[in-house]
């Protein structure tokens, strides 16, 4: 457990400063994006289509962080992203058929195929979007409360962690490590307004909406951990990969993240309506 947090930390030390940097500008985030993308989508194409056929995983792989990129190119007209995404899952259920597979696999390859779309490449693409609509504070802001909320998560959960929380699909996740998330999310956003605010002259976040988001993300974040932990208990499988030591794979790094970006934007859209948050200009 000791080697498994030592890695930890050292993965998380070069990885947060690497993403950082991305957020520079627009497109930098958007390859990003992409690569979070395809690299978790790897992972998952890999556990949830394993006996497929190369060609119908390949497309996935590759058609994930493709509409990602899509994403970015048409933020601004999303009909065309809409029906971008359509047709790539029209074109996955046709390969789908095209081949003389028992229909356990054909539908397989669809519900699977046809969710990575969704739930891996729309999901976070929505980064890009909190990009685009607000600014790379608010981006950026998520991506460090995240980190806050799961590293906490892990250590209080770890180090006190008493009662289970769903034991029957994480034997990990305890209801100590959650609420301690909570507490390290909330401590996060009000150091990182407080930082920013000597250089913006004024907050981003009301002190209200930090307990809004900060709420938002422990639920959504738990329940993107355990949405994930069930694809790897059917399959018997400790990590979706091996990329980052300490971590698994990206999909295990961004399991929580991929649920609660499009929250954030949504909760992001509710404050600026009701003028409870500030906007750059």
């Amino acid at each position: 457990m000791r080697k498994e947090r030592k890695l930890r930390l050292l993965t998380a030390a070069v990885a947060v400063p690497s993403s950082i940097l991305c957020f520079t500008n627009y497109w930098s985030l958007v390859g990003l994006v992409a690569i979070a993308i395809g690299l978790a989508g790897y992972n998952y194409i890999n556990v949830v289509l394993e006996g497929s056929r190369k060609i119908h995983r390949f497309f996935y792989i590759f058609a994930i962080p493709g509409l990602a990129v899509a994403f970015g190119i048409f933020i601004a007209d999303p009909i065309k992203i809409v029906a971008i995404y359509a047709a790539t899952m029209g074109f996955g259920f046709f390969l789908s058929i095209a081949f003389k597979d028992p229909n356990e696999t054909i539908e397989r390859n669809i519900a699977y195929g046809s969710l990575g779309l969704w739930y891996l490449s729309f999901n976070l693409s929505f980064f890009i979007a909190v990009y685009h609509r607000f600014d790379s504070i608010y981006s950026l802001a998520l991506l460090g409360a995240i980190y806050s909320y799961d590293s906490a998560a892990y250590f209080v959960g770890t180090k006190w962690g008493r009662h289970k929380f769903v034991k029957r699909i994480s034997s990990g996740k305890s209801l100590e490590g959650i609420a301690g998330g909570f507490v390290f999310t909330v401590v996060f956003f009000f150091i990182y307004d407080a930082i920013l605010t000597p250089f913006f002259g004024w907050r981003h976040y009301w002190w209200g909406s930090i307990l809004i988001i900060s709420l938002a993300i422990t639920l959504f974040d738990t329940v993107g951990d355990l949405t994930q932990s069930v694809f790897k208990r059917n399959r018997q499988l400790k990590n979706a990969g091996i990329l980052l030591p300490g971590h698994g794979g990206f999909w295990d790094r961004i399991d929580g993240l991929v649920i609660t970006t499009p929250i954030y934007f949504i909760i992001l859209e509710l404050l600026k309506y009701f003028h409870l948050l500030t906007m750059k200009g």
